[in-house]
């Protein structure tokens, strides 16, 4: 048996005490929402929100050009009924022919316009009776009035293209303004219109609405003010802005005030010392539906400044075409535009031969045969 050893716990050796073990707690529920830190927010990028697609709107559909055919309808109608009756009435040359004056004079191309036509168709064909011949004859000589009377435009070179427009009250000048604004626009470039109609109660305004919808600048002054200070300050901008061209607007004048039909004149002094050769154009817009009165407006109004053309409004509102054969006729200056509507895009270039020919097609041929350079 082994021995027995007793040793004495004060000798025994120190042991170390077991380590420590840290235990996690978890932190308890919250029910604020924790930001992460700001620099981990710079990282972060901001989501979109994602919008719901909407539907694609068609685009509007473009509108077609008024035809000139369409314009001429009320017109054509009547003269070729006319005609038509003269034609077929007779078989007597003398009755043939007064009946062709009859008709001219009716579609308003004047009493000497109409004898000098209805001549010189007899004296080409002579006792030929035969309708078409006539018709063909008669077509052909109004064709060479129109053309005779047309020209180029005036060039302005590398200066602004200055053109005023004149004409009595109510012809529709102020909307043939921002009408041509618009075509000229897109045609030529940027446009400054001179709003030197004055004189009449809310026309400055008018024309703001009106160069709004056609993207023209407007050079203005208060109601009152010179009409010629404004043209001047309206070239002189143009110049200084290279703008292509200018239109001046007057004042509507009944063509027996002598006083404004003077200012015409100043107009187009202060206007030409400002650009020499200015204005390059001087239109007058007349209304289609007063007939042979345009002739006496057109010839008073040239006697206060020269004109190079004409712009025939509310050509579509009348069975008084004929009064474009009577300008050209008479006053021997080219019809620039007519009026076809009264839509901004409704301005139309003056084409004689086109109007010849919707003169005298027939009712499906004036609709059909045209696209149209045709208003105001």
């Amino acid at each position: 048996m082994p021995a027995l050893v007793i040793v004495n716990p004060t000798t025994w050796p120190a042991v170390a005490p077991p380590p420590r073990i840290a235990v996690a707690v978890a932190p308890e529920p919250t029910s604020e929402i924790l930001e992460p830190p700001a620099e981990i927010e710079e990282l972060i990028e901001p989501v979109a929100a994602v919008e719901p697609e909407l539907p694609v709107e068609p685009p509007p559909p473009v509108r077609q050009p008024v035809r000139i055919g369409l314009g001429l309808r009320k017109t054509r109608e009547n003269f070729l009924a006319r005609i038509r009756a003269a034609l077929t009435g007779s078989a007597k040359i003398d009755e043939i022919y007064e009946g062709l004056e009859e008709a001219l004079i009716a579609a308003d191309v004047g009493v000497d316009a109409s004898m000098k036509i209805a001549a010189a168709v007899r004296a080409k064909l002579g006792n030929d009776n035969r309708p078409d011949a006539i018709r063909d004859a008669l077509k052909a000589e109004i064709a060479t009035i129109m053309m005779s009377a047309d020209r180029a435009p005036a060039d302005s070179g590398d200066a602004p293209l200055v053109i005023m427009l004149v004409g009595v009250n109510g012809v529709g000048k102020t909307t043939t303004v921002a009408k041509l604004a618009a075509r000229l626009k897109a045609e030529r470039g940027s446009v400054i219109v001179a709003a030197a109609d004055t004189f009449r109660a809310a026309a400055i305004e008018q024309l703001e609405v009106w160069c709004d919808r056609a993207g023209a600048d407007i050079i203005k002054q208060s109601q009152g003010s010179d009409p010629a200070a404004v043209a001047f300050d309206a070239v002189k901008a143009a110049v200084a802005r290279k703008t292509s061209t200018v239109l001046i607007d007057t004042a509507g004048r009944l063509q027996t005030k002598v006083n404004l039909m003077e200012e015409l004149k100043k107009i187009a002094r202060v206007v030409a010392r400002e650009l020499p050769g200015a204005p390059h154009e001087t239109w007058l817009v007349l209304d289609a539906n007063t007939g042979q009165n345009a002739l006496s407006q057109a010839s008073i109004f040239g006697d206060a400044v020269p004109l190079t053309g004409v712009v025939l409004a509310k050509l579509d509102s009348t069975a008084k075409g004929g009064v474009v054969v009577a300008v050209a006729e008479r006053l021997k200056i080219p019809v620039r535009f007519v009026g076809l509507g009264e839509a901004i895009e409704d301005l139309r270039e003056f084409d004689a031969r086109e109007f010849v020919d919707a003169l005298f097609a027939t009712d499906d041929a004036g609709e059909q045969s045209s696209s149209g350079s045709y208003a105001a």
